[in-house]
């Protein structure tokens, strides 16, 4: 766990990308979308092409937010332009044979047309099928970053009077990392439907009752999970667009199945009823409340004026997207990086949340006529605003702001408690003890610490004599790079940084006594 939070300093790229794709998809959606977007009261073909460029344009970004995430990833660990080309010939070579090699007969939602990779049989035993790769989310791409960076390493021990002399090194890597994503693609093609099947038993068990509480909490910690994994429409699909969503009938004698499409066409038709809506109303309470509450918390805990500064821009950047966008993926990831028991926190939270809206049978769905699950955004802001001018829904959106308020507050709280309580030594095996004292080391000494100072992520420590700083000692705690700061030199510790800045300034305290 030591060298877990060095990831977050290597994935923050691909983590601003998400944040930039997901301002483009709000951006686009408050131009262009049907109810509320600025389309609606302005009406102008340029303006519209505009909305839908932008709204592409992000589209696309989280789409490939895996293909980010492996090239940011192959980069920082090898350092060689020779692994970005290994990983991109190994993630497509991994997907075709996951293509040719997986079954047909799998849910519809199992597979993505990726790349735009897809090919028809023509077997002399069977009929015709078009067929895909399968949807693997960050699971191929996890698995192609490994092999990578394991075919750099061993490529780099290459001996040059081998058998295989005549083979450059850089070429071994990349025939390397292809011969074992293709293995890794068979393997995963004969062991992913069974992946797939244990996901279809729990969309079955959910889908007994989705009035139940219990039903309900354990779909809002599978939807949070998946999408974290980017295969959130194995668990959205079947309850947003079919008959496991629920059904109901028009005015007009249609049949409408699936909880998104009944809200979308009871809005239509301005007859909403209480029997959608329940797997979309806790994304208001989380987008709107929750998520800027443990952000303003994450900025409550920095000490630093430079870094507080630095993050007065995150914190609007970060709301604004949770407000506009409504989505939590940037948020969980990073927890997934820097402070994964926090991230636990939060899925029980968000089971937690879903229940008690279930059994309060407060509901208020999503109004969207698009199938896109990637770049759907439910649960935002314009959309909740828009609901106020529909008396029936005014007590709705009252509970859910009492709702969201409790929310918050329980969000701001939790996260302070677990930052300067819960992120280190949380067993009491000595970890926070054997930290500090890696630190104080690291620096020269309790009495050459000057001031220190901390945010949730780092350290920063102003010397007497900056000479005396070694940073060969903090590779055992997982730093690797030590910034020069105006306030001091900046230590990513991770999550940890908070409680000991505060066990550093306590023994200063006892020393001077």
């Amino acid at each position: 766990m030591r060298n877990w939070h060095s990831l977050y300093e290597i994935l923050k790229f691909p983590l601003q990308m998400v944040m930039l794709a997901l301002i483009l998809c709000g951006i686009g959606n408050l131009i262009v979308n049907p109810s509320y977007g600025i389309c609606t009261f302005v009406s102008h073909d340029v303006l519209k092409m505009t909305g839908q460029i932008i709204q592409k344009a992000g589209t696309f970004l989280i789409s490939n937010f895996p293909l980010v995430f492996l090239i940011n990833a192959v980069i920082k660990k090898g350092s060689s332009g020779i692994t970005v080309i290994s990983a991109l010939f190994g993630y497509v070579s991994f997907l075709v044979t996951t293509m040719v090699l997986a079954p047909s007969n799998l849910t519809t939602n199992a597979y993505s047309s990726i790349f735009g990779l897809s090919f028809t049989t023509n077997y002399t035993f069977s009929s015709s099928v078009t067929k895909y790769p399968l949807q693997t989310g960050f699971v191929s791409v996890l698995i192609v970053t490994f092999i990578t960076l394991f075919m750099f390493g061993v490529s780099k021990k290459k001996n040059e009077y081998g058998f295989f002399s005549f083979i450059s090194k850089e070429m071994f890597c990349v025939i390397g990392t292809v011969v074992l994503s293709v293995l890794c693609g068979a393997a995963v093609s004969f062991l992913w439907p069974m992946f797939i099947s244990f996901i279809q038993r729990i969309v079955n068990f959910i889908a007994t009752d989705t009035t139940n509480p219990v039903n309900m909490a354990l779909y809002g910690i599978m939807d949070r999970i998946m999408n974290m994994l980017n295969l959130s429409a194995l668990i959205r699909q079947p309850f947003w667009y079919t008959i496991q969503g629920g059904s109901w009938m028009s005015l007009t004698g249609a049949s409408v199945t699936g909880d998104v499409n009944i809200w979308t066409s009871q809005i239509a038709s301005s007859s909403v009823t209480s029997i959608s809506g329940r797997f979309i109303t806790p994304y208001y309470v989380l987008n709107i409340f929750a998520v800027p509450g443990m952000l303003l918390a994450l900025y409550s805990l920095c000490t630093e004026p430079v870094t507080k500064h630095r993050y007065t821009g995150a914190l609007i950047a970060g709301t604004l997207v949770s407000l506009l966008c409504g989505t939590l993926l940037p948020l969980e990831m990073m927890l997934l990086l820097l402070c994964p028991v926090l991230l636990l926190m939060h899925l029980g939270l968000t089971g937690i949340l879903f229940a008690v809206l279930q059994s309060l049978h407060i509901y208020l769905g999503y109004n969207c006529s698009s199938t896109l699950i990637l770049s759907a955004l439910p649960g935002t802001l314009p959309e909740f605003l828009s609901y106020i001018g529909s008396p029936s829904l005014r007590p709705t959106l009252l509970m859910i702001l009492i709702a969201g308020i409790i929310t918050a507050a329980i969000y701001f709280l939790v996260t302070r408690l677990y930052f300067t309580k819960l992120s280190v030594d949380l067993f009491r095996t000595g970890d926070l003890e054997r930290c500090v004292a890696a630190v104080i080391k690291g620096v020269g000494g309790l009495d050459n610490i000057r001031v220190t100072q901390a945010s949730f992520d780092s350290l920063t420590i102003s010397l007497y004599d900056p000479t005396k700083l070694r940073p060969s000692r903090f590779r055992s705690l997982g730093v690797f790079r030590i910034y020069d700061t105006r306030s001091g030199f900046r230590i990513n510790l991770g999550a940890g940084s908070i409680m000991v800045k505060n066990e550093i300034e306590k023994q200063i305290r006892s020393t001077v006594r």
